[in-house]
This record gives C-alpha cells, sequence and structure tokens, in this order.
C-alpha cells in the first residue's frame, strides 16, 4: 500500500490543471478502481524516474482522480515541478501538505509545506485589469471560468509557456488574447479592453424587381404584321378564289356564245334565210350567253365579297382613325362589275 495518498486536491489546482480532484460527493473507490489507480501509479512513478515527464505526469494525474491519495498527488507534484509547470506543482504540495496534517502525517505535511514555501517564492503570477466590466461578464483563463470581479487585479498562479484569456458578455463582441508567460518569479500584467457592441444584423432585403420590357417601337413607314388567323380574312381569300373561278368560268362561256352567234349569223345571212339547224345554233348560243352572264356576275360577287372581307378584317394594331373602304358590285343582263372605292 502507498502511504503517500490522499482523498481530494485544492481549488488553484481544479483552477491551474482543469482537473476534478476532489468532489465531496464522490463515491468511494471500488475495487476495480483502485486496481487501475494503482496500476497508473506504478506506471507514471518509472516513467519519472526515467525522465518521461510529458508521459509520466497524465498517469499520475488519472491514478490522482480514479482514487486520490496523498501519496499519488506529492508524486505529481514532484513531475509538475520537474516539468517547469510551478503553479501547479505549489498547488498540489500545499493540498498535499493540508491532506497530511488532518490524517496525522506530520513528517510529510512538513515536506510538502516546504516544497510549496521553495516555490511560492519563484512563481508566475498573472494580473488581469478590466477597463470596463460589462453586465453579464465572464473571463476564461486557458479555458478555466474566472469571476471578473474576483480575478481583476489578483496575481493568478499560472503555470509558465502560453496562456489564452478570453473575456465574454451578452450583446458584446467577444475578444480574447493570448501571452507568452516567462518562468517566475514574475508578474505580467494584462488589460482587458472594453467590448465593443456586438453589429446588429440589418435583415436581408429583396432585390428589387426588374422593370417591364419596353413594347418594341414601331417605325413609321414600317410593314405591319399581318393579322393571322382570322376567320373572316380566311373566308374572304376563300370567296375571291371562287369569284376568280366563277370569271374564268363565265370568260369561257361568253367565247363560246360569241362563236356560236357568229355561226348563226353567217348561216342566216343567205337568201334562203336561217335554216332549223341555224335556229338550234341560235338557241345554244343564247343558252351559252346566259351561262356565261351567270358565272360571270357570280365571280364578280363572290370576287367583291372576299376582297371587302380581307380589307375590313384589318388587324387590331392598325389604325383605323381616318380610314373608308366601300366595295359596290352591279349585275346587269349584258354582265357585271364591282365597284372599289375608299378614303385614306
Amino acid at each position: 500500500m502507498r502511504p503517500f495518498r490522499a482523498r481530494h486536491a485544492g481549488a488553484w489546482l481544479a483552477l491551474l490543471s482543469g482537473l476534478s480532484l476532489t468532489s465531496p460527493l464522490r463515491a468511494q473507490p471500488t475495487a476495480a478502481d483502485k486496481a487501475l489507480a494503482e496500476g497508473l501509479f506504478q506506471d507514471g512513478k518509472k516513467l519519472m524516474d526515467e525522465g518521461k515527464l510529458t508521459e509520466a505526469c497524465p498517469k499520475l494525474a488519472e491514478s490522482q482522480r480514479v482514487d486520490p491519495t496523498v501519496g499519488t498527488l506529492l508524486n505529481l507534484a514532484v513531475c509538475h515541478e520537474k516539468e517547469g509547470k510551478t503553479a501547479s506543482a505549489w498547488a498540489e504540495f500545499k493540498e498535499a501538505s493540508a491532506l497530511a496534517a488532518t490524517a496525522g502525517q506530520q513528517d510529510r505535511s512538513q515536506f510538502a509545506a516546504k516544497r510549496a514555501a521553495e516555490l511560492e517564492a519563484r512563481l508566475t503570477r498573472l494580473v488581469l485589469e478590466v477597463a470596463a466590466a460589462a453586465p453579464g461578464m465572464s473571463i476564461t483563463l486557458n479555458g478555466q471560468q474566472l469571476s471578473a470581479a474576483a480575478a481583476t487585479g489578483s496575481g493568478i498562479p499560472v503555470d509558465p509557456g502560453t496562456a489564452t484569456i478570453e473575456a465574454k458578455a451578452p450583446g458584446k463582441q467577444p475578444w480574447s488574447q493570448q501571452v507568452t508567460l516567462d518562468p517566475g518569479p514574475s508578474a505580467p500584467r494584462v488589460v482587458i479592453p472594453p467590448l465593443a457592441d456586438a453589429a446588429v444584423q440589418q435583415p436581408a432585403q429583396a432585390a428589387p424587381a426588374a422593370p417591364p420590357a419596353p413594347a418594341p417601337a414601331v417605325r413609321p413607314g414600317a410593314a405591319r404584321p399581318e393579322a393571322t388567323g382570322s376567320p373572316v380574312r380566311t373566308l374572304g381569300f376563300v370567296a375571291g378564289g371562287v369569284g376568280l373561278a366563277g370569271l374564268g368560268v363565265g370568260a369561257v362561256f361568253g367565247v363560246m356564245a360569241i362563236q356560236e352567234a357568229g355561226d348563226v349569223e353567217a348561216g342566216c345571212s343567205g337568201n334562203f334565210g336561217c335554216s332549223r339547224a341555224d335556229v338550234e345554233a341560235n338557241d345554244s348560243a343564247r343558252t351559252t350567253a346566259m351561262v356565261s352572264n351567270i358565272a360571270v356576275g357570280a365571280g364578280l360577287l363572290c370576287l367583291g365579297a372576299g376582297v371587302a372581307m380581307v380589307l375590313l378584317s384589318r388587324s387590331p394594331e392598325e389604325p383605323v382613325a381616318g380610314e373608308r373602304v366601300w366595295l359596290s358590285p352591279t349585275v346587269a343582263s349584258d354582265g357585271g362589275r364591282v365597284t372599289l372605292g375608299g378614303r385614306w
């Protein structure tokens, strides 16, 4: 069994090393905990004797956490002192001295107190000053929480090396600084400046809508697009086509009527008068002429109606003010005509 074992560690040690070495409500270690702590202690002690301090100190610290004793705490203090962590070793020696005195181990208590006094004379103490304390302000030293009021102006024992100081407060921008601490005795001073107000985030504004594209301008004299898809306009083209076909048919029958009339006139011009064949030819010529007149008249009507529908069913884009178009078809026994007029 190791005689130098303790049941808890001090507040300074918890602050400096971040280890929870003591807890009043901690459950008693089990047999497995004691076995684990013993193995870690043996490994750490061996590594420390070999000079492998970076490996030895963490093992001793874990052994103390699993099963705290005065012996482990003293060895951990010696390891930290050799490693150059004077503040951690100082706090561990002081805690071990108090625990040993309580346990009636005066020789070990005096040994630990003497070592703590020697270390105290060469401690590095960090002095923090708060220029303007903000409501709810918190300060951390190497990740350990400090009270702003308690930390201000106090010389906090710290291990030599790099230390990180951070300050935060609601509604303020966080502040941090790293300082390099040389071995003591020394008392470096760090001033925590007033914390700047946190930037207020403005709500994002929607991008302005793009203006509508302007309608294309129509130059004077430029060709206007022709209206498409109008049933009246289509019917006008159909009627015009039928009218042209009717005119063609009327013209053919007109030519035939003229030829037949010429034959009848030649046959009836003799002394013997008109023969029966001439009379029949004359009747046929009259019929052909009538068909020609009807075809021409119907063709003119259809053509005129088609032209009127095409002209009157103009595109909506075309101006109508000041424009007027009229169509006047005429049919007679001798033919037909269509009169187209307008004002522009």
